[in-house]
């Protein structure tokens, strides 16, 4: 050890060791060194720029840091039992049922709501006098199909109330209960329904020919000058059905020589088949 970097005491003869003073020069660089670089960073932004580059240096740095990281965190992964595997699997696949399956209820809930909104926007007559009833089970009568709708316990249902669905005319009510009530469907073949085509203002009566099979309006003489296209609506004669509900559009007219009425086929729009909701009038 050199003699200037330590003292000896006169007392004991023991070193005394003490940190040598800095020499102005390296004192003078120092701050030199110093000025430099706050001046550099103030007119250049060198700072910015070092930072840049350091960046660039310190990710791939970090990421090779991050690797045995990684691998350290896959290890309990790579460990599991092939049991516990199925079973996450199997629980899984559960969730993924459960999901589907609320899924599908939420689908057929805004079915329901978006139908009841065509049916409550279609409705043209006294609100107070509607109520919603909802589609039980229809018979596999072809020629005489029954629907059977559900009904409130303090429904104000009653016989030849009118069954309507979005697009018009369904049925009427011809037998009720406590919770349900049977519809007698237009297309039924006992069916008759008083009319008045939109065009020529004709009357007549609609009748049923069975489910997938047009209507026909009985008795028209062949002076009559129904047209092609036209829409006919009920005619509130005979009080049963409400004056101006949709009924049916005229699809066919046959003038054939072996009978002395015309053969008028009626399309009717709506079908009980596809539809689940709908709503009951009171007609007063």
């Amino acid at each position: 050890m050199h003699r200037r970097e330590h003292k000896v005491s006169y007392l004991s003869s023991e070193a005394i060791f003490a940190i040598p003073a800095m020499k102005p020069s390296k004192v003078i660089l120092s701050i030199l060194i110093c000025s430099s670089l706050i001046f550099s960073d103030i007119y250049f932004e060198s700072s910015s720029k070092i930072r840049g580059y350091a960046q660039d240096l310190f990710i791939p740095l970090g990421a090779i840091i991050n690797v045995p990281f990684g691998l350290v965190s896959s290890i309990p992964d790579s460990i599991r039992t092939r049991s516990q595997l199925k079973h996450a699997l199997e629980e899984a696949e559960v969730e993924n049922k459960k999901l589907k399956a609320i899924n599908q209820f939420l689908e057929k809930v805004s079915k329901d709501n978006e139908e009841l909104n065509t049916l409550w926007s279609s409705a043209r007559l006294n609100f107070d006098n509607y109520s919603f009833v909802k589609k039980r089970s229809i018979s596999s009568n072809e020629f005489q199909p029954l629907l059977i709708v559900d009904i409130g316990r303090n429904s104000q249902a009653k016989v030849n109330d009118i069954l309507l669905s979005s697009k018009g005319l369904i049925g009427r009510v011809i037998s009720l209960g406590f919770y349900s009530a049977e519809i007698m469907l237009l297309h039924d073949v006992r069916s008759s329904i008083p009319i008045i085509s939109e065009k020529s203002k004709l009357h007549g009566n609609v009748r049923g020919s069975g489910i997938g099979r047009p209507g026909n309006i009985d008795y028209i003489k062949k002076t009559a000058s129904y047209e092609l296209g036209e829409k006919i609506y009920t005619s509130g004669i005979a009080g049963i059905f409400p004056e101006g509900i949709f009924v049916g559009e005229i699809t066919s007219i046959d003038d054939l020589a072996d009978n002395e009425f015309l053969q008028i086929e009626v399309s009717f729009m709506q079908s009980p088949i596809n539809q689940d909701i709908y709503l009951i009038y009171k007609n007063e």
